[in-house]
Formats: C-alpha cells, structure tokens, sequence
C-alpha cells in the first residue's frame, strides 16, 4: 500500500470522511479535522511510518502530497 492511500485511511477514519475524497493536491484547510483530530491523526503517522511529525514542519504543508513527502522523506 502506498504512502498516500495509508494516510488517506487514516485521514478517513479518524475525521469520519470518504478516502475518496482525499487525493495528493487536496489541500489540508478542505480536510474536515479540529485540532483534536489532527492530534490523533499525527499519532497514527507515527504508528503506522515509523516517524516522528515535526508539528513546525507540519504547519508549512499546504496539501495531502507535502504531508506524504514529509513522511517518505523522514520516514524511517
């Protein structure tokens, strides 16, 4: 399984939405998720990619892909 469809499950389950929509140039402010969401969301990135979420890099992503090249790029 891909990068992006692993994070799109995560997206998916923990905000209660559709993988469908989700893609590489969705942009993250279209991803229905409160800061609480995205707590549980960057625990489950580091579970599943074996990665530590840089929360100061996080905020500099603009989309779904920047969020997946981070995790290639760091990941572990």
């Amino acid at each position: 399984m891909s990068t992006l469809d692993q994070l799109k499950k995560i997206i998916a389950k923990v905000t209660h939405s559709s993988e469908q929509d989700i893609a590489m140039n969705t942009p993250l402010k279209e991803i229905k998720a409160d800061s609480l969401h995205w707590v549980q969301i960057i625990i489950a990135v580091e579970g599943t990619f074996d990665v530590e979420v840089d929360v100061d890099s996080m905020k500099k992503f603009v989309t779904i892909g920047d969020f997946v090249q981070y995790i290639e790029k760091t990941g572990k």
